[in-house]
């Protein structure tokens, strides 16, 4: 590129380029900013066209920064901590301990385990309004209109950001009694392999963050239908479209799935992210306590780091039985 028009390079552009060197793809930062690819190619055929230089090298499997796109990077990063520091102490002049506190959680997440609990909040919290922002994506990144994040990924070197774990997740396979009924309960995980597969297409695409024997069972699987979306995954396997992979949390909001006598497939982690000040603000400090009370572990086994099958959490009365030989 040897043209530019000398103009000044938009902010936009640089959050978006910022965006799409962290993602690693045009696509990842669209979902990241919420926002199109379309978008987002758009702005970086802008921003490259105003600096004159090519920054990315794009490729089948996503882009990666070009030298010059290296050395603009850091400052570009600067700028855009600069500008989340500068927003978010706007957004927390007022530091009562009432007003908007905005949580983004994974659509699932949000809806099956922290939306069910939205209510008792609301009531013992009248002055506090809640946005909870669930998108169909795993990554929830702390941008500077989000208070509070959960996360089911441990955020990257983000000195601004503070983490910490929130619970832990069991994925075991999980069907409907007319399923069952129909084509028998697997009790091995080999036995499973020729079973139609319900999948989250983000299990699909981190095949190798499961374990090993799971990761195997996963590319021996061809799924029967794979989404987006936790709700849908859900409704399908309680309908009997096949079996699936969930976290054994949800059997404490649907009464209408069976949990095969198959060991977990895989955990996950769940984190509690925001910048390092958002807990100055009363209000966000409250709603984080109450995110913590809702995952604890003391009090509801299933989000130990250990496993427990949920057969031995004495004083529970669990809705659906679980599938045994």
């Amino acid at each position: 590129m040897d043209n530019h028009d000398g103009g000044r390079a938009d902010w936009d552009d640089i959050k978006t380029f910022v965006a799409a060197a962290q993602a690693g793809s045009f696509g990842a930062a669209a979902r990241r900013l919420r926002t199109s690819q379309p978008t987002i190619t758009r702005r970086i055929d802008d921003l490259e066209t105003r600096l004159g230089v090519r920054l990315f090298d794009r490729g089948l499997r996503g882009v990666s920064l070009t030298r010059a796109g290296e050395r603009i990077y850091d400052r570009a990063l600067s700028m855009h901590r600069a500008s989340v520091d500068i927003e978010r102490l706007a957004l927390e002049a007022d530091r009562h301990d009432t007003g908007e506190v905005t949580i983004s959680a994974p659509e699932g997440i949000g809806g099956f385990l922290v939306g069910v609990k939205l209510a008792d909040f609301m009531k013992e919290n009248p002055g506090i309004r809640l946005a909870l922002d669930c998108g169909f994506y795993p990554e929830n990144p702390v941008d500077a209109h989000i208070d509070l994040s959960i996360q089911l990924t441990q955020p990257g070197d983000q000195p601004d950001v503070a983490a910490s774990e929130l619970a832990t997740l069991h994925y075991a396979l999980f069907a409907s009694q007319d399923y069952i009924d129909t084509y028998g309960a697997p009790t091995r995980l080999e036995a499973a392999v020729g079973h139609r597969f319900i999948a989250h297409s983000a299990q699909v695409s981190e095949k190798g963050q499961w374990q090993a024997k799971t990761g195997a069972f996963m590319e021996l699987t061809a799924p029967a239908l794979v989404v987006n979306s936790s709700t849908a995954m859900l409704f399908a396997i309680e309908r009997g479209a096949g079996i699936g992979a969930i976290p054994t949390a949800i059997l404490r909001t649907t009464s209408n799935l069976v949990m095969l006598d198959i060991p977990p497939l895989a955990t996950g982690t769940l984190w509690l992210c925001h910048h390092r000040d958002a807990l100055k603000s009363p209000r966000v400090a409250r709603v984080a306590e109450w995110l913590v009370s809702i995952f604890d572990a003391r009090e509801r086994p299933w989000y130990r780091k250990e496993y427990i099958h949920p057969s031995e959490f004495e004083g529970w009365s669990w809705p659906a039985a679980t599938a045994r030989a």
